[in-house]
């Protein structure tokens, strides 16, 4: 027996269910997978979905329904159009935030570097939904400081890169273009930029976190200190965090690429071992956009996710709610998945793992 009960949850738009005539249904549906939790959509990169009073309308119906309520929030931007691909890619983030700047000196659009402004405006935020009544957020994936991929990654704007030299003044002069090149041969250098970046993303959380709230975090596949994401680091500021290891693959394209199972394994894996804690590791189950994971591979997700030793599944869908077709999927594999996680023994998180995965898309 593997100790650990499977559990669900899931997310969406307050406004999303306030709009919608038919959420019984979609209530109905929630219900009918076991979903415990369901973590609202509250604050996306700079702008409220909804108003706090129908927020808290939302919450209150959700809890009336028997659901553990929480938040949800997107907090820096991914730099791609990452909640509707529907709708053009903004520019910029939240008013008076600036732009995340590559090693080339260009903004990246829809980011953001953290700063007095951005933590002000999110650190007013928490406040706002401690005061009705959330004891958690969890944090997008775009709490990060670069995109997906190996190479070495950061915000190299002007202040940035002040303070680096600041910090360090050995590298007194150098440019951002030396910095990506240098980091290659120069571990020193590479670390140095590295916990730079990973103490801005501490240092958001460490000042907007309000006392009562807790942070929770979603980790981009195969995010780590080269994202400015250390787990490690976050684990020990937030000891009763929960971490969504995120595995990508959200379309049948890349799920069926000959790699697309092993580069999942991957990324749970090895975050799991970081994280170290299987009850507050939760899957990223997801199809984006909505209908690209056939319903039956959306179960396979689950399956492999399952076989990781992760019991926690987070169902997720942007800012669309999940067709039908997929709730009956899960539902009727209910069975099935229960049997696999009561029988599949977890992993041993002591046991070092080896990380030598080639990166793929």
């Amino acid at each position: 027996m593997s100790g650990l009960p499977l559990q669900f949850t899931y997310d969406f738009l307050p406004s999303l269910m306030l709009k919608d005539k038919d959420f019984g249904h979609k209530i109905k549906l929630m219900k009918s997978v076991g979903v415990s939790t369901v973590w609202i959509d509250c604050y996306l990169t700079g702008e409220w979905d909804s108003s706090l009073e129908d927020i808290a309308r939302c919450r209150r119906i959700l809890m009336d329904e028997g659901f553990e309520v929480q938040a949800l929030n997107v907090p820096l931007g991914h730099g791609s159009q990452a909640l509707d691909p529907s709708q053009p890619l903004a520019f910029t983030t939240g008013e008076g935030w600036s732009n995340r700047v590559d090693s080339e000196g260009n903004p990246w659009p829809s980011t953001t570097c953290v700063d007095d402004k951005c933590i002000a405006d999110s650190r007013a935020v928490l406040e706002s939904l401690r005061e009705i009544g959330f004891t958690r957020v969890f944090y997008d994936d775009d709490l990060r400081m670069g995109v997906w991929g190996p190479q070495l990654q950061g915000c190299f704007c002007d202040r940035c890169m002040k303070r680096f030299e600041r910090l360090h003044p050995q590298y007194a002069g150098i440019t951002r273009r030396e910095i990506v090149e240098r980091s290659r041969t120069d571990p020193a250098l590479a670390d140095a930029w590295m916990t730079m970046q990973c103490d801005s993303v501490l240092r958001f959380l460490d000042e907007t976190t309000p006392d009562g709230m807790i942070p929770n975090f979603m980790i981009m596949h195969n995010g780590d200190r080269r994202h400015g994401l250390d787990i490690t680091r976050m684990k020990q500021h937030f000891p009763d965090a929960y971490f969504r290891i995120g595995e990508g693959h959200f379309g049948d394209g890349s799920f069926l690429h000959p790699l697309g199972r092993s580069a999942i394994e991957h990324s749970i894996r090895k975050q799991a071992h970081l994280v170290g804690d299987l009850s507050r590791t939760w899957s990223e189950t997801t199809t984006y956009p909505v209908g690209d994971l056939s319903p039956e591979n959306f179960v396979e997700k689950i399956r492999i996710e399952i076989g990781c030793g992760l019991r926690n599944i987070f169902l997720m869908s942007g800012t669309v709610f999940l067709f039908d077709e997929y709730w009956h999927a899960v539902r009727d594999a209910l069975p099935e998945l229960r049997e696999m996680a009561a029988n599949t023994p977890l992993p041993d998180l002591t046991v070092p793992y080896k990380d030598d995965f080639v990166w793929h898309l």
